[in-house]
């Protein structure tokens, strides 16, 4: 989205996500994306979950709004199903980071098709969001700057 889009135009950037449900997407980008070390679990860098968050809001925002709405309320289950899967008597946002990776992982491998279907809504966006862009573009072996840049072939000279 470039700055300064107007309403009319194709990069007005609409956010659908509350202060709330932002919180939400970031605990769980958090998750998603933490790595383990000899200390323990470490979680991404917060410039990093900031960015995913924030196009993850406008990538629902520019949908439709069905698409809004149904992501509220799955963000809201998210939120909210730690007290029924793990017991826990708080919310997602606020879980240790252990504690969340035992809640998704739980979620994950319900009996219920639709809960574990409720958390791929949510990693298939982040992740493709999380891994379009430098440096953890060059992570998945892609071997150009960006998505947009062309590729030069090896070996194949102009004439």
């Amino acid at each position: 989205m470039t700055q300064g889009g107007s309403r009319d135009s194709r990069d007005w950037g609409r956010r659908v996500l509350t202060p709330s449900r932002r919180r939400t997407i970031f605990a769980l980008t958090e998750a998603l994306f933490c790595t383990e070390d000899d200390r323990g679990l470490v979680p991404p860098s917060r410039e990093f979950c900031d960015r995913v968050v924030e196009e993850f809001d406008l990538l629902i925002g520019a949908g439709s709004s069905d698409l809004r709405r149904g992501y509220r309320v799955l963000a809201f289950l998210i939120e909210w199903l730690p007290l029924f899967f793990i017991g826990a008597l708080s919310r997602a946002s606020r879980l240790p980071l252990a504690r969340r990776l035992a809640f998704l992982d739980r979620l994950e491998h319900a009996r219920i098709g639709l809960l574990a279907t409720l958390l791929v809504a949510f990693k298939l966006p982040l992740t493709i969001i999380a891994f379009e862009r430098p440096p953890e573009l060059r992570l998945t072996g892609f071997d150009r700057e960006t998505l947009a840049s062309r590729r030069i072939v090896a070996g194949v000279g102009r004439t």
